[in-house]
């Protein structure tokens, strides 16, 4: 049997962050991410888990060969860390947010609702049918 490389267990480090909990975040901050793969990210969730066992058992292979201990352990602890923060992120911490709503369809009324205008007057959508109007809603923190 070959003598474990350094690189090994760091690689399969990698492999667990770059499959897991690196590329979820990035997709959803991007808003590029499907919303079925948003909710439930299972071919992320498989390669992250599948990455974290394989550096573990390359863990317990360095402690028997007393080689490359260090580096073994920090890069198992380092994707059982990532693995475990993305099930939690995925499970627990999303799992609290509110349902998506569903999206007018092109073409179909919006609900009526008031609101105040610029002077504080309130205006009504049912006020503004019959003419063109546009309305922008700005989300985040102003």
């Amino acid at each position: 049997m070959k003598p474990l490389r350094w690189w090994v267990p760091v690689a399969g480090a990698v492999v667990a962050l770059a499959a897991g909990l690196v590329p979820y975040i990035i997709l959803n901050v991007m808003g590029v991410i499907p919303p079925g793969l948003r909710d439930n990210p299972w071919p992320m969730e498989l390669v992250a888990v599948i990455a974290t066992a394989a550096v573990v058992l390359i863990a317990i292979r360095a402690y028997r060969e007393k080689r490359v201990r260090a580096v073994a352990t920090v890069s198992a602890a380092l994707a059982t860390l990532s693995t475990a923060g993305f099930l939690l992120l995925v499970h627990v911490a999303t799992s609290q947010l509110p349902p998506a709503t569903n999206e007018l369809a092109l073409g179909t009324p919006a609900p009526d609702f008031t609101l105040p205008d610029e002077a504080g007057r309130p205006v009504s959508l049912a006020s503004l049918r019959g003419q063109p109007t546009l309305i922008v809603f700005y989300r985040g923190a102003w």
